[in-house]
């Protein structure tokens, strides 16, 4: 019981004290757009580190180490849908110079923007195929331009802002050389998604050696407690617990920096305000 009060002292001093550091600091405000709560998902995550902090807690006896475990499986489904975001950000860059080149095949064939749109959204990769297909029907119930800026709103990627301007300018101002580019905006989109792939490449190994180490952290420690309890009696007092606390905190820090550090960053827009168009 005693040891139960020592970690709820603990997490009450480390939120007081995160608190202070915050209010000294000040708090700026983010130039990000607001995101969507996923509620779902929290509660998901949440149900994950109750489970395996409860299970960790009944087999240790250790309220902190409970909590540390909890808190490190909890984040385990963030970490997964970080990498799925990079993932389809390539995907969507890949399918984005595809789209391009299939309008500009179609409109050098003498096709007009309204039906070279229509003819490529039953076509469209799979990865924006919805998008172009809303995109098509939009463009029949109004202005071209209008839809296009809705389509890059839905998109919310620099390839497709790109490519609406392209189409926007030649239906507005009559454009020459579009094929021409939507040729460069294909080739541009890629390099840049061949680029985000060496660096995916690249960042696959530290994600697999950082999971090696906290496979073999947690092993080692599961050893220790089934076969040498001794070596961390140390453990079952108060002091013990705030010191298993501060080596949780440091770990469960670490995992949320890799998280963070490996999410992708959202390049600027073109086309960033037109929401604000649109809703006027």
């Amino acid at each position: 019981m005693t040891a139960v009060f020592g970690a709820v002292i603990v997490l009450i001093a480390c939120g007081g004290l995160w608190l202070a550091i915050a209010g000294i600091r000040g708090v700026t405000e983010s130039e990000r757009p607001l995101r969507v709560v996923d509620w779902h998902g929290l509660f998901v995550r949440f149900g994950i580190g109750l489970i395996g902090c409860i299970a960790v807690w009944v087999a240790t006896g250790w309220p902190m180490a409970g909590l540390s475990a909890g808190a490190v499986v909890a984040m385990i489904p963030v970490l997964l849908d970080t990498r799925r975001e990079r993932n389809d950000q390539i995907d969507k860059a890949d399918a984005l110079a595809s789209w391009a080149e299939m309008l500009r095949d179609t409109i050098a064939s003498h096709a007009g923007l309204n039906q070279a749109v229509a003819m490529t959204a039953g076509v469209a990769p799979l990865p924006i195929q919805n998008e172009v297909r809303a995109l098509a029907v939009r463009a029949e119930r109004m202005p071209l331009g209008e839809a296009l800026r809705r389509f890059a709103n839905d998109v919310e990627d620099p390839v497709a802002d790109l490519i609406v301007a392209a189409l926007v300018i030649a239906d507005q101002y009559q454009a020459q050389d579009l094929t021409k580019l939507l040729s460069d905006i294909a080739a541009s989109s890629r390099m840049q998604s061949s680029m985000r792939l060496r660096i995916e490449t690249g960042r696959a190994r530290t994600y697999s050696s950082v999971r090696w180490i906290v496979a073999i952290t947690f092993a080692m420690a599961i050893g220790l407690i089934l076969f040498s309890p001794d070596f961390l009696s140390p453990y079952d007092d108060f002091v013990g617990q705030i010191v298993l606390g501060i080596i949780g905190a440091l770990f469960t820090g670490a995992v949320w920096s890799l998280i963070t550090m490996s999410r992708p960053i959202p390049e600027p827009r073109l086309l960033a305000g037109v929401e604000d168009s649109i809703a006027s």
